[in-house]
């Protein structure tokens, strides 16, 4: 029989990362079996989608416990797959609530565990690193500072290099995106990303439309876009509507308008890094519901919420959370970066430097090539 890998994981930037590894997979192991828990992007790389990843995702602590029963019945019908079908690795991809209780049970069970694209147990669940030594084979990081910490824990822990360098790039040629969109080509241009997930352009979209409006008020030649994954295309459209608003929505260029933009207003998550990579000053924003909120603040143990600035390692980006993502504070900041051309000067070379810490290329390759030799092993 041909080996058989199984990625599982449980949200959209995961479903990147799953696609790019099914992809180099094949390519170092030609004829392997590959099955997963993912989405469209990992479907369209030749996976065999077992389950929509796209129904698993939430974002919050009282999110999770409000779809608790729907994402147990997940889990189980996950957990009887691995018993049935026995896949000689399974590769878990971030997604902690869900992807270390499977580790456990696949480890049980005497099949090998590949965790790739670490949980955030330096923000949050310490404690968790015991599981991951326990029951995981090897974690493959992508995050320089995260290596010194597993090994300090005893981890079977390597780093590859971000997988981002190799895909963050633009696809039009300067000037096209702005014709495209029916941008001004001097412009101060403004892209708003209010996230990839529907709660999340729940809790940003509005004040990141309110503050767009606002900011067009005070800066003559400053345009806007929003950046949007399609599928939420008529939340998007609605919203711009009901706030008598006509900014494009950009789905398929979106490097292209964060490469362009003067400035990204922006949700935190992987975004942040794939600004920072192309030079684009940014401010990053995120709300939670009430609850979640609160939990958060009780076992979060971080000073940023931006990959951006953790990666730095101090603040490259202002970051405005919870009740902070208002119209008036995001137009305060904004304004303060556009009309600053030695501060956003500054942001730009700092981020960079974040880019010079993410690795040289071929993460993705690596990170295939250590999935093929467990599940060959």
């Amino acid at each position: 029989m041909r080996p058989e890998i199984f990625i599982v994981t449980g949200e959209a930037s995961g479903d990147v990362y799953g696609a790019m590894l099914a992809r180099a997979i094949r390519v170092a192991r030609p004829g392997m079996t590959i099955r997963g828990v993912g989405g469209e992007r990992m479907r369209a790389a030749g996976v065999e989608i077992f389950l929509d990843s796209g129904n698993l995702s939430v974002v919050g602590f009282w999110e999770a416990v409000v779809r608790l029963r729907e994402l147990r019945g997940a889990m189980n019908e996950m957990k009887a797959y691995i018993a049935r079908e026995r896949p000689d690795l399974v590769i878990l991809i971030d997604y902690p609530g869900m992807n270390l209780r499977l580790a456990r049970f696949a480890k049980e069970r005497g099949i090998k565990v590949m965790y790739y694209i670490s949980p955030q147990v330096w923000a949050w669940g310490r404690g968790r690193v015991r599981s991951i030594r326990k029951y995981v084979d090897k974690m493959v990081v992508i995050l320089p500072f995260e290596l010194d910490l597993y090994r300090r824990e005893g981890v079977d822990v390597e780093y590859v290099g971000h997988p981002l360098i190799d895909v963050v790039k633009t696809g039009l040629e300067p000037g096209a995106f702005r014709r495209t969109y029916g941008i001004g080509p001097d412009s101060k241009l403004v892209s708003l990303l209010p996230g990839s997930r529907l709660q999340e352009i729940g809790h940003h979209l509005t004040p990141l439309l309110e503050a767009a409006r606002e900011l067009g008020t005070r800066i003559s030649d400053a345009e806007f876009v929003v950046v949007g994954v399609p599928e939420y295309r008529d939340r998007i459209e609605a919203e711009l509507e009901r706030l008598g608003l006509d900014y494009p929505i950009v789905g398929e260029h979106k490097y292209d308008a964060i490469a362009d933009s003067d400035l990204a207003l922006t949700c935190s998550g992987t975004v942040t890094l794939e600004a920072a990579l192309l030079g684009t000053p940014m401010i990053v924003i995120y709300r939670l519901s009430l609850v979640s909120w609160i939990l958060g603040r009780i076992v979060v143990r971080v000073p940023y919420i931006s990959l951006a600035n953790l990666v730095a390692g101090h603040g490259v980006v202002p970051e405005l959370i919870q009740g902070s993502v208002t119209r008036d504070q995001l137009v305060r900041e904004s304004m303060r970066i556009l009309e600053d051309e030695n501060l956003s000067g500054r942001m730009r070379k700092a981020l960079s430097e974040v880019r010079s810490k993410l690795g040289e290329g071929g993460a993705t390759e690596r990170a295939a090539e250590i999935a093929v030799s467990l599940a060959s092993h």
